[in-house]
Order: structure tokens, then sequence, then C-alpha cells
């Protein structure tokens, strides 16, 4: 089975793994990491707590200018 997914989508078989495994894992990582701030901040309305301000990725840019 994989090597056939592997021939058709014109992928080694190692690509093809690594594609079968990011697939059962729920996609794209970065994805998976905006849907994630996304569910903490509903979360956190939900519990009358303020939202992430600022965002995790101001935090980042604001580290890397140091």
């Amino acid at each position: 089975m994989l090597q056939l997914r592997a021939r058709q989508n014109h992928r080694s078989l190692s690509q093809q793994a690594l594609s079968d495994l990011q697939q059962a894992c729920g996609g794209d990582g970065r994805e998976r990491r905006r849907q994630a701030i996304v569910d903490l901040q509903a979360l956190a309305l939900a519990a009358g707590t303020p939202v992430f301000d600022p965002s995790p990725e101001e935090l980042i840019r604001e580290d890397r200018a140091r």
C-alpha cells in the first residue's frame, strides 16, 4: 500500500511515510498550533480570563528583536 501511494504521488517511500504520518496526526503542524491558540483563547473567554495580550506571535517577535 505505501509503495503504491508513493508511486501515485511521485514520492519516495520515505516521503510518503512522512506524509502519511503527518496526515494521521492531523495535517500541517503550523495549522494545528494556530488552532490550539484559537481553542485556548475560547477557553480563556469562557472562563472569564483575559485573552492573550500581547499575542504569542507578538511575544516571539519581541523576543527575537532583543
